[in-house]
Order: structure tokens, then sequence, then C-alpha cells
């Protein structure tokens, strides 16, 4: 687990959308709507930053400031391990145009999960030391980097506001522009995580930075009153889509049976996620619908007393724990329901895959209302009845034959990684211009 995160959490078809049997092996690719990165209309004046508190969406009409060398930019903090977070960051930094940018990671391990991924698309990596084993160290690394190099933009995701050091030692030594991107509405882990979060959030909120939050819930968890922009997590819209190939071969890899009902989550096994309520669901389902199984991917701290709870209440065969899987996209479409119980959620970006991959989404009352993506979309209460819960799955379950992609859906919501490149590069170009 990345240590200094503490809570981790292309091929379009036809109109944009893959096309039915896409096994994603030859790309071609569109731009996302608006302008070509770069570019400026000769009338119209540069843009400005982000105001506090204005709709994202209005960021489409700032023109572009075209740019002399590329904007260097310090962004992480990643780790060993995969979560939301992390992930987050790793996509945006491959979504942005490769001769406009230069990024540099920050890493809490030599060899962070998504290393190659970032090497491959010409990313670094600046290894530093984690601030919960050595404090002091992971300061001192911090500084020298930001020393060494002269950054443009130094853009810090956060789960909670435990650890703000890069952001303040930004500020000090005077990059231009510091963002700090909160993706999470709750805090994980112990009194002292908790503690370390209520003195980090305010101090977030006066700082002269750019604020951003997933949701309007993760921003007030972050930032303890202080004004930010909402800034909704993305997909990859080209990858996430409905295919009854993948549906197949995914199924029969795992042994999961061809006409079984799957119950579906993708998660790290950690208590915000709840995954135990999901053993009672299925009892529950399982008597309406003695076909169902249910379908756990990922792994964690948690994952091995999941497990043995599935076997203590004689539910081993019906349980499927395939592991941390690098074809989530191939999962969703072998699920035929997906349940989300968490305790919180800053905006869950696997509720959005799980939409645009045709099926119908369930979330625990605890999760922010703008995952309200649709009609396929329904919220349940934690503290409801599992026959209850159990009459909603069914109710919601979409045959086969009937179950299509969401990509047009999401993508008007501007929930693409085009869209979302495009207006952080707008924010990036700013720096330029203090």
């Amino acid at each position: 687990m990345n240590q200094n995160e503490l809570f981790p959490g292309m091929d379009p078809g036809p109109e944009g959308i893959p096309f039915p049997g896409y096994d994603g092996d030859e790309s071609v690719s569109e731009s996302a709507p608006g302008m070509p990165f770069g570019s400026m209309p000769e009338e119209k004046a540069p843009a400005g930053p982000w105001d506090e508190n204005v709709d994202i969406d209005d960021l489409y009409d700032h023109s572009r400031i075209p740019v002399s060398r590329p904007i260097r930019i310090l962004t992480g903090v990643i780790g060993d391990g995969n979560g939301g977070m992390s992930t987050y960051a790793v996509n945006l930094f491959k979504a942005l145009p490769e001769s406009l940018v230069s990024v540099t990671f920050l890493s809490t391990s030599e060899h962070p999960f998504f290393e190659k991924e970032i090497k491959d698309h010409y990313g670094r990596i600046k290894v530093i030391p984690s601030r919960r084993r050595h404090p002091f160290a992971h300061k001192k690394a911090i500084r020298k980097i930001m020393e060494e190099e002269s950054f443009d933009v130094c853009h810090i995701h956060l789960s909670t506001a435990s650890n703000i050091d890069p952001i303040r030692i930004a500020v000090k030594k005077n990059i231009p522009l510091v963002i700090s991107h909160i993706h999470s509405a709750g805090a994980e882990g112990g009194a002292v995580a908790r503690f370390l979060h209520k003195l980090g959030a305010p101090k977030l909120s006066k700082l002269p930075i750019k604020r951003l939050a997933c949701s309007e819930e993760a921003g007030k968890f972050g930032y303890a009153g202080g004004e930010y922009t909402v800034a909704p997590n993305a997909i990859d819209l080209t990858r996430f889509y409905w295919d009854e190939g993948r549906r197949d071969r995914f199924r029969s890899y795992y042994g999961i049976p061809e006409n079984a009902f799957v119950l579906g989550h993708i998660g790290r096994f950690v208590p915000v996620k709840n995954q135990t309520c999901l053993l009672s669901l299925l009892e529950a389902v399982l008597k309406k619908r003695p076909d169902a199984v249910l379908l756990l991917c990922g792994d964690g701290p948690e994952l091995e007393s999941v497990r043995k709870k599935a076997e203590e209440m004689g539910l081993s065969e019906k349980v499927f724990f395939p592991g941390n899987i690098v074809n989530p996209q191939d999962a969703y479409c072998a699920m035929d329901a997906f349940l989300l119980p968490s305790l919180f959620e800053g905006f869950p970006l696997t509720a959005v895959e799980a939409y645009a991959s045709g099926l119908p989404v369930l979330l625990s009352d605890h999760i922010t209302r703008e995952a309200k993506l649709g009609d396929a979309v329904a919220f349940f209460p934690l503290d409801g009845t599992f026959d209850t819960l159990a009459d909603t799955v069914l109710a919601m379950e979409i045959p086969v034959e009937e179950r299509e992609s969401r990509g047009k859906e999401l993508a008007v919501l501007g929930l693409d990684w085009g869209t979302q490149a495009e207006k952080m590069m707008v924010l990036y170009q700013t720096a330029l211009q203090k």
C-alpha cells in the first residue's frame, strides 16, 4: 500500500463509441470537443484560472494559451498501489498532450504500480521517503526536488488533508500554480489520521492555491469551508463499453457459469468498501435466484477476512475472488449488476465505469448523489433489509440482448478523458502567465 496516500482509495468506432467486437488491438482516435491543445483564436485573450465555485463546463469557452515550451508539472503522490486516486493521476497524465507537458511523479515506491505506463508516456518518477515512516526525510526530499528543477505547476492528489507537505513546500518555493485535488469524502483509518486531517483541511482552505474536488461532498470534506471547484472524475470511454464477447471470455476464464446472475463489485478490500455487506445480499438473492453468484474483484488487507466470512456462510462456491485484475472492462461485461456498498466515496470511478458498460448500478446512500448518472443508477440504505435490496437488484436486471453501452451519455456529461484533459490544460497554461 502506498504509505503516503494513506487511504487510496482507445479506439472509438462510429460516432465515437467502440464498435461491437472491438478487441483493443488496433487503434484510431478522435479528438475531444473543442479546439486542439495549444491553439488559440487570434481575436481572443489568454485564458485565466478556473474561478472559484464556477461550473467546470464554463471552461469550454476559455481560449488556449500558445506555449513556447512544455509545461513542467510535478504531480502525485503515487506508490505501490493502484487505488482510485493514483489511477486518476496517471490516467490524467496519459490523456495530456505529450508535446505540451513534461510531467514528473512523486512516488513513495522505487517501482510504483504504474511505473511502466508513466515511462511509456515519457513521464519521470522521483522517489521520496514515506511521510508515515520518515516524516523529516519526506519533507527534505520534496524540498530538494523542487529546488533542483523549476516547475510551473504542482498538482497534488489527496484522499485527505492529513499530509499537505508537498503543497505547503510548493507554495514556499514559489511554484506559479499549486493545485490540491481532493478525491475522497471521508477519512479512513485511525484517530491519528482523522486528527491530522482536521488540522490540515483548514490550512488548505487558506493557502494561495487552486482547490479542486471530485465532488461537492469531497470539497466540503477536504477544505473545511474554503472555496473550491468541482472537477468530476473521468474515464476512458473507449475502454469501458458493453461487449458480449468480453462477458463470455471473462466468465469462461474464471469458471463462472455462463447463465449465472452475477452480482459484481470492484474495489480495494478495506473497511470503507464494506464488501461483507454483499455476502448477506447474495444470501437474500439466492432465495429468489438460485443461479446467482458474487464476483468480488480487488485486493487489500480485508480480503482474507471476507473470504473466510464467505466460507463460514457456506457461500464459497458462489463467490469468486479473481484478485487485483488488470482488465476491469471485461469484468463489468461479465456482471449483471454492479454494487458499491461503501461507507463513503468522493466520486466513485467504478460506478462510472460500470454505468458506461451498460450495467444497472446500485450505490449505498452514503455515496454522493452526483453519482446519479441516469435511470440505471439507484441508491439503497445501508440500514435497510437485504430482502428489499435483493428485490431492487432483480427488478433492475437488464436482459443481455437489451444491454447497451452508455458512452454517449457520459460524454455529454463531460466524464470522458478528452474533455477532462482539455479543461485541465486550460488551467495548467495559466501558470505560464505568472
